[in-house]
């Protein structure tokens, strides 16, 4: 199943850490700033880092998640989620701001970007702010592109294969992972997909969807061709 993050999830938190945490105390200054009332959503949130974040620093958090894997390890660590997709978040209404961080909008067709926003929209207050990044298409492209990378520690092993495809990059990774009792190591794969947008088309469709007061940078400032990463800010 492609994006189903079943066999990572209960990885997951070893392999981000450090990154996770840095990831999070920066979507809470933001949030600090932009967001008119406290009360939000994190969609794709996976584990539950940025999620606890926010709880953390007061505010009261939903974590939506396409994955029932990832949603279990986030309850193990604590917090409230919600087992859904981006378009599932329109339930709620009121919003002080949405969050969707670390890849989630690649993961969406660009046909299906709009419906999505809306989604966001629909979901918060007015002033409320929807906080998300993406891998810009230098890095699907040229750093991840067609190349292999891989980790190996002392209960685990990855290799992560790349495949240009015409809208985005299909990566396939192998995980080699020590099992809970004795010497014996189980092999498992699973696939995901990430779309390249360009930031041209998400603005589009951020202004289809409704919203107005919009902002874009990039790794430092100003977007650029080579900026890995791009940060977009949507205000209703």
């Amino acid at each position: 199943m492609i994006n189903g993050y079943s066999v990572v999830s209960s990885f997951y938190e070893r392999l981000m850490a450090g990154v996770s945490e840095k990831w999070a105390a920066k979507v809470v200054r933001k949030v600090k700033k932009l967001a008119p009332n406290p009360t939000g959503a994190d969609v794709g949130c996976g584990t539950g880092s940025v999620t606890r974040a926010l709880a953390a620093a007061g505010f009261s958090v939903t974590g939506f998640d396409p994955s029932p894997d990832m949603l279990g390890e986030a309850f193990a660590h604590g917090g409230e989620y919600v087992l859904g997709k981006m378009t599932d978040v329109k339930k709620l209404r009121g919003l002080g701001f949405v969050t969707a961080i670390n890849d989630v909008v690649n993961y969406i067709r660009p046909s299906e970007l709009v419906k999505n926003f809306a989604a966001v929209y629909a979901a918060l207050d007015k002033g409320g702010a929807f906080l998300f990044d993406v891998s810009s298409a230098y890095r699907l492209r040229q750093v991840i592109g067609s190349n292999m990378f891989g980790e190996d520690t002392q209960d685990l092993t990855y290799m992560w294969f790349n495949t240009q495809k015409k809208d985005g990059v299909l990566m396939e990774l192998v995980y080699f992972y020590k099992e809970e009792e004795g010497e014996a190591y189980r092999r498992e794969e699973e696939s995901f997909f990430e779309y390249v947008h360009s930031a041209e088309e998400i603005l589009s469709a951020l202004q289809s969807a409704g919203f107005e007061k919009i902002a874009v940078v990039g790794e430092n400032g100003e977007i650029k061709a080579e900026d890995e990463r791009w940060y977009f800010t949507a205000i209703k």
